[in-house]
């Protein structure tokens, strides 16, 4: 049986922090205009909000985890969309089954869609240096 992307859901994941970040609101408020805009189906809302939650959680831990591996480079210098897709990759790396090749390819490949041109492989280098703090390469 062929496995099922899951990319709608990490996408919702990114479009539904990206509007907490804008709005500065709850996952409650924003919820309803992300799924009207980009409806998806209830196994991918659920992971996507696993997703959502995981960040939110750990926010504190990977701003730690930027300074430590990219020390040059402060948090506040990060696009949104580059720390939200990072933020993603890097819980889906620590909750979820998913392959480590698999959750860097996603991230590099919405990066290259909804960043700009030096995103992805950014992207890239600060998920392979996590991944290897995190011993999961």
């Amino acid at each position: 049986m062929p496995s099922v992307s899951r990319r709608p859901a990490r996408v919702f994941a990114m479009q539904l922090l990206y509007a907490m970040e804008i709005t500065g609101e709850a996952p409650g408020y924003c919820l309803p205009g992300v799924l009207e805009s980009n409806p998806i189906s209830d196994d991918m809302r659920k992971f996507g909000m696993k997703l959502v939650d995981g960040v939110l959680e750990r926010k504190e831990e990977f701003r730690n985890t930027f300074l430590e591996i990219i020390p040059d480079w402060s948090p506040e210098r990060l696009s949104s969309i580059d720390k939200i897709i990072l933020q993603i990759a890097m819980t889906e790396i620590l909750i979820a089954d998913t392959p480590i090749k698999v959750i860097l390819s996603e991230a590099v490949q919405i990066a290259n869609k909804y960043s700009d041109e030096d995103s992805p492989s950014f992207v890239n280098g600060v998920l392979q240096g996590f991944a290897k703090v995190k011993n999961a390469l």
